[in-house]
């Protein structure tokens, strides 16, 4: 009996032995691409809120009814377009009477001017009419500055947001809330921060010649506009490390509104010949970054300088040649000096002797 039972514990390793259980020695099936040269851009991301380049709260310079509105709220005017109108009749009457009350002084002083050689009045007399005739005069100047506020025209051309008070309504001149606000629309700005290490490869750039920024909306890469960089800053804010940068666009059409977020590429530079990799074969290591290179069906970890990284590719400063062959989706499993086998291998596998 016991060597019945030896006998079927031998036939079993056997039956192990020539089993289809893979064998440690095969190779491990990973993605791959080769280290290419390509044009890419030097660049800088951030995000933006979108601010009008002039904006304008409309205030009530006088008091009084507000007797007509002459546009729409979100319509976009002219300048000097009629915006409001407040009823003029008093302001008009406080015309004439300063009208009145200077022709009067003004006859005055004309008389006394005649009497002043004869002795008739003192000098200090003609003085005193001369000086009520200047106020006249002043006051009726001022009158007509008061008629003339109750005209109300657009300062600016531009977007009209909401109507704070309606016709017929009392307005005064130290109301608070601005009768409505007109925000130029086109050219406009885009403000974002950058960190202040940034800053001089900016200014590198910046002073070699313009620089190119392009904005698309959050979430999206639907470009919304480009223009040019036109400030930067003069001082960094102490409490976050970064610098306050402007961009001008166009904005025609009217794609981007005051106080929107958008994403911003700064575009310093276009770097051509650049070896670029996909940027998931980039590891990270305690020693930096490195890559896992395919070389004679060995993947061997090589480390890598990466300079930046550009929709999706990394580009190489210093670590591996172009035509090299990198694993571009690592598996758990992969280690160093592993057999792999590039799936989809090319006819030509690059060849490198190892060292």
């Amino acid at each position: 009996m016991l060597l019945g039972l030896v006998g079927i514990t031998v036939w079993r390793i056997r039956a192990v032995e020539h089993s289809g259980k893979p064998k440690t020695d095969t190779p491990l099936v990973v993605a791959t691409a080769v280290i290419r040269l390509a044009t890419v851009p030097v660049e800088l991301r951030a995000t933006g809120e979108v601010v009008s380049r002039h904006s304008v709260s409309v205030m009530p310079q006088v008091s009084g009814l507000l007797q007509s509105v002459g546009f729409h709220e979100g319509q976009m005017v002219s300048r000097n377009q009629l915006l409001f109108r407040i009823d003029p009749a008093p302001f008009q009457a406080a015309l004439a009477s300063a009208r009145a009350a200077w022709s009067l002084d003004e006859s005055i002083v004309r008389r006394d001017s005649a009497l002043l050689p004869h002795g008739y009045i003192s000098p200090e007399a003609y003085e005193t009419a001369v000086a009520t005739a200047q106020q006249a005069k002043a006051a009726l100047r001022q009158a007509r500055i008061n008629l003339s506020y109750t005209t109300i025209r657009a300062p600016i051309a531009g977007l009209t947001g909401a109507i704070s008070v309606r016709s017929g309504n009392l307005v005064s001149s130290s109301m608070t809330t601005p009768l409505v606000t007109i925000n130029q629309m086109a050219p406009i700005l885009v403000e974002f921060n950058l960190p202040q290490s940034d800053l001089d490869t900016v200014l590198h750039y910046h002073d070699r010649g313009p620089v190119g920024v392009e904005v698309s909306r959050e979430g999206g890469n639907h470009v919304l506009g480009t223009g040019p960089l036109v400030f930067i800053d003069n001082t960094v804010n102490s409490q976050t490390g970064t610098v306050l940068y402007r961009a001008r666009l166009a904005n025609r059409p009217l794609r981007l509104w005051p106080g929107q977020y958008v994403r911003v590429r700064v575009v310093l530079a276009i770097q051509k010949n650049a070896r670029v990799i996909p940027q998931t074969a980039v590891q990270d290591g305690q020693k930096g970054h490195f890559v896992y290179e395919v070389i004679n069906g060995v993947a061997r970890i090589v480390p890598v300088s990466v300079a930046r990284e550009v929709g999706g590719l990394a580009v190489i400063r210093t670590g591996l040649p172009v035509g090299a062959m990198v694993v571009t989706e690592v598996p758990e499993t992969l280690r160093n000096n592993m057999r792999v086998m590039p799936r989809n291998q090319p006819p030509s596998t690059p060849k490198r002797r190892l060292t």
